[in-house]
């Protein structure tokens, strides 16, 4: 009788074993899942597409080439006298057809805009991993100052979701006047976690975006918008960084606000133009213009 209990207590935790593993196999595909069809979502365009955009603002088509002969295409707006260039890095999914709509929200408050399409999307080519992220963007910060006659100084980096944490490491590696990061994460794995709890994320994920160990380095001002409804990134990783930024009020909570609507609100345009002008030089003379 013994024997037969202690086989039947075996069997239990053996039984309870496998289910384990099978849960575990299952939050693992759901961990790859997550970055394959969540963290990445690239919609390519045509070489031929025609940009067009309701508001009119006037822009550029433009191309640059790496050394690896991949080339990424951007859409660079104008004002006639900027008061510097927000160059921005955009979110997870589609293309600057989508992100280039935004471009009167910094063009009508004086700045020219640079943002461009990573790997894989839009017209940009290429393969993307987490090194050609950062490379990429180095390549356009540098760019920006050899081909469209900006100094440091006059760049200010805005990364949005995704591109929040590229836009910090880059901020990081360099001297740009201030960094603006929309719905930034602490870090991926930490987004992840918030998703589909107790999974090794550190070894299962490909990409990591280490804005927590980068934004440590940055030397410029910080300012950070964050909605509290936003399911995407939750408001809480977002929080984590407020240690890091220096100025608290550099911290905007919009109550309500989802991952992709903080547009709509006034509190977002108004701190974003109360940031502009806390980070703001004279306006500057039109590139090539002497």
């Amino acid at each position: 009788m013994i024997n037969r209990n202690k086989m039947k207590l075996n069997k239990k935790i053996y039984l309870h074993f496998l289910s384990g593993l099978a849960l575990l196999s299952i939050l693992a595909a759901a961990a790859v899942i997550f970055q394959e069809r969540i963290l990445l979502f690239p919609i390519p365009l045509h070489q031929n597409h025609t940009y067009r955009f309701k508001h009119g603002q006037p822009f550029e088509e433009l191309f640059f080439t790496k050394a690896d002969s991949v080339s990424l295409n951007a859409l660079y707006f104008t004002t006639p006298k900027p008061k510097g260039l927000i160059f921005y890095l955009h979110g997870n999914a589609a293309n600057v057809q989508r992100y280039g709509r935004y471009a009167p929200d910094f063009t009508q408050k004086g700045y020219n805009l640079l943002m461009y399409d990573y790997r894989g999307f839009g017209k940009s080519r290429g393969i993307i991993n987490e090194t050609t992220f950062y490379t990429d963007a180095q390549m356009l910060y540098d760019s920006i100052q050899q081909c469209l006659g900006f100094k440091q100084e006059d760049i200010i980096i805005y990364g949005r979701s995704l591109g929040t944490g590229i836009a910090t490491k880059l901020a990081a590696d360099n001297h740009p006047r201030a960094l603006m990061l929309e719905t930034p994460y602490y870090n991926i794995a930490d987004v992840a976690q918030r998703r589909v709890p107790l999974l090794p994320y550190n070894e299962l994920l490909r990409y990591h975006f280490r804005t927590d160990i980068w934004i440590k380095a940055v030397k410029c001002p910080v300012f950070i918008f964050h909605g509290t409804n936003d399911w995407v990134v939750p408001y809480q990783s977002g929080q984590l960084l407020l240690p890091f930024i220096g100025n608290p009020a550099h911290f905007v909570t919009i109550p309500g606000g989802r991952h992709n609507n903080l547009r709509t609100f006034t509190q977002y345009h108004q701190a974003l133009q109360n940031f502009l002008q806390e980070s703001a030089a004279p306006p500057l003379p039109m590139p090539g213009n002497g």
